[in-house]
């Protein structure tokens, strides 16, 4: 398994096309150990895989369906049963599944986890990412030897080490039946991410509720356990009064409302920290912070610094002083700023919280119910935190809205009315008419002139002899007729 992975790592497989479609592949045990699941007439197996195909797939999917136990002599596997765009039903053929038997022998099969993983990866796949759900008993049991503790460590190794895997949760789920050569307690449902973009389809799968129409109870997660392990939900402002706090519509970023005119370098923000690491406790790990803005970074110091006995879902106060990125803020008379007014202006940053120095525990009530359900199982050894996950990192989107105030707009426009009267004032001082005395051959003669306006003067006979232009303010004598004198004495 681990060379065959190694190679996907390489790029010898094709990468997945940009855009493309995750696909989903369903590997439905049916080796010996599952005979009361296909047996018994009270029996759900099939309708849970039915309800399970039904929700997480759309008709635009490329999923697979294959039965699985263990490749011996004639025997293969997994063999598969279904895959889109074949004809018939998926109802009908789940319908008619049964428990395998070795050829020729007439005994049951028995159960090799890592090959049918790997051949699904591969041949199904094709080295693209995928999701793989398991229906399992979760007995792996390859040649049912002495050596199933061996091949229980390859299954851990798998989901908690293997870097392809990005993705493991489970689902554990009580389903007492009885065959008539075994009988069981519980069965479960594991899904595989193999590559980001599975895990990502993965995670919505669960965040948007599709996988609560099937399970009841959460998922139990068994990867990653070095980031999303905790969820901040913030609850109030303690030295800031008029400033909020909240989350977003997508429940995971912080939103910060300030009004601009505050101006304070700093808010307390009591929140509370929830354990989001379904089945373990964080028995105990310190606790760093540092917010993002832009460029800079700035380290915080939560109260408190460490957690201890955090239980799944619960929930520990925790107490930060956040920075307000003044030089992030425009002033309010920028021009971004009256661009943002009766709005609000973002400043986008993110806050990144850190465990180190991790320990987690499985939860007591979730160890009792799989020993319940699956007695004396050794894979249930899965569920053993790793111990690699010393840390974890959780970055929460944080948004800073500063709310303007209106008056800038007031002064702005009251300026920009009083500028316009001022000027509307001066135009029309300036384009008075004025009453300049002209001498005209020694006689007093009156002239009315507008600014930059011109008009003939004439003599008291009626005969014109020169032109009169007006500037600003003095006026200009034109076209004066040889013989005789004009000229200006005053003006009023």
């Amino acid at each position: 398994m681990r060379r065959s992975l190694l190679l996907l790592l390489l790029g010898i497989v094709s990468p997945v096309l940009a855009g493309a479609a995750v696909q989903q592949a369903f590997l439905i045990q049916n080796s010996g150990w599952m005979e009361p699941f296909y047996t018994d007439s009270k029996s759900l197996f099939k309708p849970l895989i039915l309800a399970v195909f039904h929700t997480v797939t759309r008709p635009e999917d490329k999923v697979f369906v294959s039965l699985f136990n263990q490749s011996a002599g004639d025997n293969t596997s997994p063999v598969l049963v279904f895959s889109s765009g074949d004809p018939g039903g998926i109802d009908d053929i789940v319908a008619g599944l049964k428990v395998a038997k070795k050829p020729k022998s007439g005994v049951f099969t028995d159960t090799h986890f890592q090959e049918a993983i790997t051949k699904t990866i591969l041949d199904q796949f094709k080295g693209r990412p995928g999701i793989i759900w398991i229906f399992t008993n979760n007995k792996n049991s390859p040649n049912n030897d002495v050596g199933t503790a061996a091949r229980n460590r390859e299954f851990y190794e798998l989901v908690h080490n293997e870097p392809t895997i990005a993705s493991t949760v489970a689902f554990p789920l009580g389903m007492p039946v009885k065959g008539r050569v075994y009988q069981a307690s519980g069965l479960m449902v594991y899904a595989l991410a193999y590559g980001n973009e599975a895990a990502a389809a993965l995670r919505y799968l669960i965040d948007s509720g599709r996988t609560g129409q099937v399970f009841t109870e959460q998922p139990a997660r068994l990867k990653p356990l070095d980031r999303d392990s905790v969820r901040l939900l913030p609850q109030e402002i303690r030295n800031q009064p008029g400033t909020t706090v909240g989350l977003a519509a997508d429940q995971r970023t912080v939103v910060l409302d300030v009004a601009a005119s505050t101006q304070q370098p700093s808010v307390e923000i009591l929140a509370s920290l929830e354990n989001l690491f379904y089945p373990y406790i964080i028995e105990s790990a310190d606790l760093a912070a540092r917010f993002a803005v832009a460029s800079s970074r700035t380290e915080l110091a939560p109260e408190p610094s460490r957690i201890t006995s955090l239980e799944p879902g619960a929930r520990k106060e925790l107490r930060v002083s956040l920075p307000i990125p003044l030089a992030q803020i425009p002033s309010v008379w920028s021009s971004t700023a009256l661009r943002s007014l009766g709005t609000r202006f973002e400043i986008h940053g993110t806050l990144e919280l850190e465990l180190s120095n991790q320990r987690l525990v499985l939860s007591e009530a979730f160890r009792k119910n799989l020993n319940t359900l699956f007695p004396g199982d050794p894979i249930s050894e899965v569920f053993s935190p790793p111990q690699a996950a010393l840390s974890s990192l959780v970055s929460v989107p944080f948004v800073i809205r500063i709310s303007y105030p209106l008056y800038p707009l007031f002064v702005i426009g009251l300026g920009l009315l009083m500028g316009l009267g001022l000027i509307l004032s001066a135009l029309l001082f300036i384009n008075r008419p004025r009453d300049y005395q002209l001498q005209i051959d020694g006689r007093l003669q009156t002239c009315r002139l507008k600014p930059f306006r011109a008009q003939a003067v004439y003599t008291a006979g009626g005969d014109q002899v020169a032109r009169v232009r007006r500037g600003m303010s003095k006026v200009a004598i034109l076209n004066q007729k040889a013989g005789h004198h004009v000229e200006v004495s005053q003006s009023t």
